[in-house]
């Protein structure tokens, strides 16, 4: 594990990162118009490292997973009395005893996961999501005709299975119906690419 991925690592560090990075109000998009929670929602977050996005929802039932043990004791120091804390590997794909839920987050997930890896979990999820609920997924991503430093970064970072936006589509529509993908270049402080996805269950569209 290289320096920059240990220091990462480190709850205090990874928070501070992502507050430099990324533009204010960065999260407005994809917590008002793509996750929509509302109160009384169920919400799996899988890789819910601080779980700071909990603090922009209403009341709701929230079980946030993480691989790493750090992250998620400060996750509830600070969030304790508003959801649940697991330890769990999403390739464990131990969801079925979760039950099932209104919004499953995969923020910055995908990216760290192979083709194979993406389609395990993805297809563990499409009977963990409920009728009428969605999935929403952000990624780092590749395009077409993309500025050198958005591409620099894309490939800098810790996820080593960066994709270009369409296959990120590609493996999503195949357990679920993709409804909206939005392509963002204006998250970071510096040229940078984000794929977003809104996606439902197949057999209720």
């Amino acid at each position: 594990m290289g320096l920059r991925k240990r220091l990462l690592e480190i709850p205090y560090v990874y928070d501070t990162f992502l507050n430099l990075i990324y533009r204010s109000g960065h999260r407005n998009l994809f917590v008002n118009q793509l996750i929509d929670a509302t109160s009384g929602m169920r919400i799996l977050d899988i890789g819910c490292g601080t779980a700071d996005i909990l603090k922009r929802f209403p009341p709701v039932e929230y079980i946030g997973l993480d691989a790493n043990p750090d992250y998620l004791d400060v996750a509830r120091a600070r969030h304790g009395g508003l959801g649940e804390f697991l330890t769990l590997n999403v390739l464990d794909r131990e969801f079925s005893r979760l039950g099932t839920f209104d919004r499953i987050l995969l923020l910055g997930v995908l990216h760290h996961l192979s083709d194979s890896e993406c389609s395990g979990l993805l297809n563990a999820l499409t009977t963990a999501l409920k009728p009428g609920g969605y999935l929403v997924t952000l990624d780092p991503a590749l395009e077409e005709n993309q500025h050198p430093i958005s591409r620099a970064i894309s490939k800098l970072d810790r996820g080593r299975h960066v994709r270009h936006h369409q296959d990120l589509h590609e493996l999503i529509s195949r357990h679920f119906e993709v409804q909206v993908h939005h392509l963002k270049r204006d998250f970071l402080r510096v040229p940078s690419t984000t794929a977003l996805f809104r996606a439902s269950r197949r057999d209720v569209v």
